[in-house]
């Protein structure tokens, strides 16, 4: 194992004074129920697959008394339901709640649904009178299959609890009674059924991984057997899960999948159903028909077929953003399962941190002791780390060691340099979806030199808007892409493509997306020569000299079909091809003439949101290595040097913080126990930005 550096060791002393519990979500256990149906009430953080997004704003959930009544008093509750009342039910299921109308003025509802996660908003009339009402809310086709978080069946949130949070709605109820009553309508199946027995084979014949669905009509789906790859999304294990905020079409309405590790069998209702198969955006989408029979085997045996081979052409794809718990290397065949059924060839498994939490989602080991490779797909350690709503989330990715620092938990780039040192990079996450007040903590580490990539494709969306800032300030910095799974997208679902070449390990794979030519994608994917040259990212050329590019994108037809491929030089389009009714591939050519050394970027996009983007290529212009808009440079720097002074007197606010259970005790006295120190690296960033300034207004050039 790779040992923590004495910098990590020595911080990791105060982790615990601020520790809620080792649990991502912040769930606490609590004593309250009023109906004998419900065995377990929790309250936790957030949840990301309710039918909608829903975060605390407040203090966690708690039993209050009010008035002779022990109450839930807080944002956010979770209800398992006894398995002896209610477990794999399709029927109408009505909830009764009494709540004090002085603490709520509305909740929303959220449950296991038969198809998919629903959610339900609820507001109450703001000319009620009595402190008390009965409310009563009816859950269609409520499943109850404890597919929720920790096994739960439903959930009550306050009407401030969504995200993005309302105005003017309360961030907290009270619900002081609950009953649930079931409508008993679901069809009392026998117990006699017939088996599916699934073979799935990739183009070589062999068993392979696949993301697996089987929908009956209604797009409900049977649940898996323990043939199903175990999944530990957070700190629960299921082998079926929500297929949530998908970019593209999914063959079905129903919205629960599993994954299978190319042979699967299972006990199956008779019935007609849809399979649905896949395995990441390389290979066509495999949906059919299938009958299942009483009391007979189904036998079926499918082979995967490829759209495009990537790997064939020296191209493997890697998610930066993968969290999964690894206490030990056991894990690792299931885990590889999991992964290289989205066929992700680098899946980079990282451990989380907050100001008041050492480590959710634990690595084992790191650097290569933390590795698990089989062929051309690997696992391995890395850390979100650190992270807070404040400024900004991080990742560090492929350095021989976790690199933590509680102590001084604020000063990211003392970590950034550290896991640089250690032969990682280091970079910002969330960047896509501008998220945890990111300009702050890219306006202070950029200019310190610390900052390899940003994330800039996640959750569907592509936000090339500080890259480009940074490009124009001549700040060369990487795209990054990583789904954040399994709080946001299915792992996998947004992936960076690096060309290693005709051999594959995670290091060739890290060199290759820092050194060489590598693209962000969703789904399409994108390549492209400079006067024939395929392999390098930067070019030395004489003013005036013409640089033909030739770049073609293609897209899967199973998700999508494109309709633009733009060529981009400071962050504006200079060549394009558009156009109307979508294409399974596009083509571009165009001459660039360039006077002054330049960026130039490859963007393709969709129909239904795919889209793609290179890593920059630069273009050295009579020798000259700075690729800035010298005409922008006054402007960028000034407008982040403004966020810094901003962020030098600013104060985090603890009802932005989404782990609020982990880090109400911590961040104020953090914070103020590191303002000399972030002021120190305030002050080295602003005077960056001044010799920008100076430098730019000398200087002569676009």
């Amino acid at each position: 194992m790779g040992a923590l550096s004495l910098f990590a060791l020595c911080s990791l002393a105060v982790t615990t004074a601020f520790a809620h519990g080792p649990h991502p979500l912040g769930k606490e256990d609590l004593n309250w129920t009023t109906d004998t149906s419900i065995e377990r009430t929790l309250a936790m953080n957030i949840d990301f697959h309710g039918g909608d997004w829903f975060v605390i704003w407040r203090q966690p959930g708690r039993v209050e008394s009010i008035e002779g009544r022990e109450c839930l008093v807080g944002p956010y509750f979770f209800f398992d339901v006894s398995d002896d009342f209610a477990f794999d039910i399709d029927e109408e299921v009505t909830v009764e709640l009494l709540v004090d109308r002085r603490r709520t003025d509305g909740f929303n509802i959220s449950w296991d649904q038969a198809v998919r996660p629903t959610a339900q908003e609820v507001r109450l009339s703001p000319d009620y009178e009595d402190h008390w009402q009965t409310v009563t809310v009816k859950l269609d086709r409520a499943r109850f299959a404890n597919r929720k978080y920790e096994g739960t069946d439903f959930a009550i949130g306050a009407l401030g609890a969504k995200q993005p949070q309302p105005e003017g709605v309360n961030g907290e109820l009270a619900v002081c009674q609950l009953k649930v009553s079931r409508s008993h309508t679901t069809e009392v199946e026998s117990a006699a059924s017939g088996t599916l027995a699934l073979t799935v084979q990739d183009e070589h014949g062999e068993p392979t991984p696949v993301r697996f669905g089987l929908y009956d009509g209604s797009g409900r789906s049977p649940l898996p057997s323990e043939a199903a790859v175990p999944l530990n999304p957070f700190a629960s294990t299921f082998r079926q899960w929500p297929l949530i905020s998908t970019v593209g079409s999914w063959p079905s309405p129903g919205r629960y999948i599993s994954y299978i590790d190319g042979v699967y069998d299972a006990a199956v209702p008779p019935g007609h159903y849809d399979l649905v198969l896949s395995k990441g955006p390389e290979y066509r989408l495999l949906h059919r028909k299938v009958d299942i029979r009483l009391g007979e085997k189904t036998a079926i045996n499918v082979q995967m077929e490829r759209w495009i081979d990537m790997p064939a052409r020296g191209w493997y794809s890697g998610d930066d953003h993968i969290h999964v718990t690894r206490p030990d290397a056991s894990l690792n065949p299931q885990i590889l399962a999991f992964t290289s059924a989205e066929d992700i060839h680098v899946a980079n498994l990282v451990q989380m941190t907050n100001v008041g939490s050492s480590g959710n989602f634990r690595q084992y080991a790191f650097g290569s002791d933390g590795q698990y490779v089989d062929g051309h797909h690997a696992l391995v350690p890395g850390q979100e780390s650190p992270r807070s709503s404040h400024r900004g989330h991080t990742l560090g990715l492929n350095a021989t060691e976790l690199v933590i620092s509680q102590e001084e938990y604020f000063v990211y780039d003392r970590v950034a340099r550290k896991v640089r040192e250690l032969g990682g990079l280091w970079g910002y996450a969330h960047v896509a979806i501008d998220a945890f007040n990111v300009d702050y903590g890219l306006a202070l580490d950029v200019p310190l030199g610390v900052v390899d990539f940003l994330e800039v494709l996640q959750m569907g969306l592509l936000n090339t808007a500080y890259l480009y800032d940074f490009l124009n300030m001549g700040y060369q910095l990487l795209p990054a892409a990583g789904s954040d799974y399994p709080y946001i997208h299915i792992a996998g679902s947004e992936r960076i493509y690096a060309r290693t070449g005709p051999g594959f390990s995670p290091q060739a794979w890290f060199e290759s997306w820092q050194q060489g030519r590598s693209f962000v994608s969703n789904g399409p994917i994108i390549d492209f020569s400079v006067d024939g040259d395929t392999e390098r990212s930067e070019y030395h050329l004489a003013a005036g000299d013409g640089v033909v590019f030739k770049a073609s994108a293609a897209v899967n037809p199973d998700v999508d079909r494109l309709v633009g491929l733009e060529l981009i030089q400071y962050g504006e389009v200079i060549s394009a091809v558009n156009v109307e009714d979508g294409s399974e591939s596009l083509q571009l050519s165009h001459t660039l003439y360039p006077t002054d050394s330049s960026w130039v970027v490859l963007k393709a996009y969709g129909e239904d949101g795919r889209v793609a983007l290179t890593r920059p290529v630069y273009l050295y212009v009579n020798g000259d290595t700075r690729t800035w808009k010298r005409a922008e440079v006054p402007r960028l720097a000034r407008k982040y040097m403004a966020i810094l002074a901003d962020l030098s007197t600013s104060v985090p606010d603890l009802n932005e913080d989404w782990e609020r259970s982990d880090t109400e005790q911590g961040t104020l006295s953090v914070w103020n126990a590191n303002r000399a120190l972030l002021q120190k690296s305030i002050e080295q960033a602003l005077a960056a930005y001044e010799t920008l300034i100076v430098e730019a207004t000398s200087a002569s050039g676009p």
